[in-house]
């Protein structure tokens, strides 16, 4: 395997949720039922009493279920159809963790989208001369927000603080790449 793909896929792999959380889920939880099952079955087997219901009564209710109510069969299949939905999108969407990944001819790094978020509210805070505790970012997949919240009485101009975040955003290289979106409150803050 080639560097560059090497990188890629380590990249990929850090920023990217597994999926192994969501498949031991159902592992336990169908292990749980067919042990119930198996418990069942043996029990029916040696004459004793089912713990919640007998085997032959499953398959009873289950060879039954055509005569049921309408509503009830489609209910039933309405709550199926939603739980196999859910289970097919949280198997196909994208897991993505909060960070970004880059890669360069001999290096590949992965930066945090809180790092990324401080870095662009120091930015914001020294292009506007105001304090950082009276800057806010929040870093989403594709976008970030800055919100600066002025010191009563002093004026922020906020396409200055605009053109240093996006000069800042710009000298990234990570993917995803992000827009940056200021946003100036009408409110001051005192300081």
């Amino acid at each position: 395997m080639s560097t560059p793909a090497l990188y890629r896929r380590a990249v990929r792999r850090e920023t990217h949720s597994p999926r192994s959380t969501l498949a031991i889920t159902i592992a336990i939880i169908l292990a749980l039922v067919l042990a119930w099952l198996g418990t069942e079955s043996v029990l029916a087997a040696i004459g004793q009493p089912a713990l919640l219901v007998a085997p032959k009564d499953i398959v009873t209710a289950v060879l039954t279920a055509a005569t049921a109510p309408a509503p009830l069969l489609v209910a039933i299949g309405a709550v199926a159809a939603i739980i196999g939905l859910v289970l097919i999108v949280l198997s196909l969407a994208p897991a993505r963790q909060g960070r970004r990944g880059s890669i360069a001819d001999r290096t590949a790094a992965v930066v945090d989208d809180r790092v990324i978020a401080q870095s662009l509210a120091r930015v914001a805070s020294y292009a506007g001369d105001i304090d950082p505790s009276q800057v806010s970012v929040s870093v989403g997949a594709r976008s970030a927000r800055v919100d600066v919240t002025p010191t009563s009485g002093r004026r922020v101009d906020q396409r200055e603080i605009q053109q240093a975040v996006d000069a800042e955003v710009a000298s990234y290289d990570y993917r995803p790449a992000l827009r940056a979106k200021v946003r100036v409150s009408s409110k001051g803050m005192v300081a």
